[in-house]
């Protein structure tokens, strides 16, 4: 259509343009509040039904301010963030994303590297700042493919999601329209030759296929044999083109694993990685009083960890000293064993006057962290 048409000619511009970090100018919400009014001259042919895509036989018409605004977003990726950009807040459904200043910096690492990995607290959108560079790098550059990587092809699908939500959320006039029968749950192709896929981790996930960018999430977290292979397979793909890219985001998950090694690496200027680490601080909102209350329920080892940054050395306990000592004061003999001692019983059940709930290890590793295990529930 005529936007593809315009983009092909400008990507190569607009992106060296892309360059520093000015305060994104909010007085353009009523500007594009007007122009995604249809105008006469719009017709809007829907992708399979589909109100939210249009497809390549739409058209536009551009006057001046559909023009700047495309301009504008194509160049600055915090301007198209910041206007057009989709969540799902947990309070308050779908929104536009509002950018933190930690945010910012990080779209701007993003954007101008090629090789960037991030270590990052839980729950300060690490994930959905790296769909935002995917989805403005396919709507703005033409014959761009990246790859999403996940440790589960579940998760990767979900990460997808993401992208596919808010890329439905942009005007189509802003957009190129998604080609006939490319457009699923496991990717998408558009109009201007640009294209998203995922895969989960695997030595063979992602070997033979040519990348422009790869997107790798909670690297921490994919079990080290498979991770190593993944990499010796990926990394062709990332030193074969000067202009590939990969993104690596995760919270810490010990240390002597690929993830801990990259960022260590990064950090101490070793390796030519860009790197960004976002603590719990960073978030606005979060007080002393907010750290006190999760250091009680995580204890102090598990929330550094998990919002705090830090790497923990293999095989250091998770459960607090303190917990782990008033807990072995507690401990009784089973007053019952069975088959050569795998299955053992400590009180036996009052089914009369109680009742009872099974949980996983992973529900009783975090009651421990709170205190000792409450053995009449």
């Amino acid at each position: 259509n005529i936007f593809s048409s315009y983009l092909n000619k400008r990507h190569k511009y607009l992106y060296k343009m892309n360059k520093g970090g000015r305060k994104i100018p909010r007085k353009d919400d009523k500007l594009i509040e007007k122009i995604n009014k249809a105008y006469d001259g719009d017709k809007v042919v829907p992708y399979r039904g589909n109100s939210a895509l249009a497809s390549s036989k739409s058209e536009f018409k551009y006057d001046k301010d559909r023009i700047e605004v495309i301009r504008k977003s194509a160049q600055n990726i915090l301007y198209f963030a910041q206007h057009f950009f989709y969540i799902i807040n947990i309070d308050d459904g779908k929104q536009k994303i509002e950018l933190h200043p930690f945010q910012r910096e990080t779209l701007r690492i993003l954007r101008d590297n090629k090789k960037v990995v991030v270590n990052a607290s839980r729950q300060v959108g690490k994930t959905t700042l790296a769909t935002i560079y995917a989805l403005w790098l396919v709507t703005f550059f033409e014959y761009k493919k990246i790859v999403i990587v996940a440790n589960k092809e579940k998760t990767a699908q979900e990460i997808f999601s993401r992208i596919k939500m808010a890329y439905e959320e942009l005007p189509n006039w802003l957009k190129p329209a998604p080609e006939d029968g490319h457009y699923a749950k496991q990717g998408m192709k558009l109009s201007n030759g640009s294209e998203i896929t995922i895969s989960a981790t695997s030595n063979d996930a992602v070997r033979g296929v040519s990348a422009n960018c790869i997107l790798l999430d909670e690297a921490a977290h994919i079990d080290e044999g498979i991770i190593q292979e993944f990499w010796s397979a990926v990394y062709p793909i990332i030193s074969s083109g000067k202009k590939t890219r990969v993104i690596i985001t995760s919270t810490p998950n010990g240390t002597g694993n690929l993830f801990h090694k990259i960022f260590s690496e990064a950090k101490e200027g070793k390796n030519g990685w860009a790197w960004q680490e976002i603590p719990w601080t960073e978030v606005p909102g979060r007080d002393e009083e907010w750290e006190l209350d999760q250091r009680l329920t995580l204890g102090d080892d598990l929330f550094e960890q998990e919002f705090n940054c830090q790497f923990l050395e293999s095989g250091k306990s998770l459960i607090p000293e303190d917990v782990f000592n008033r807990l072995m004061t507690k401990v009784k003999d089973p007053v019952h064993e069975f088959e050569d001692g795998n299955f053992k019983i400590w009180e036996i059940p009052n089914i009369d006057e109680r009742i009872y709930a099974q949980g996983s290890w992973n529900d009783a590793n975090r009651r421990l962290m709170n205190g000792p295990l409450d053995t009449r529930s």
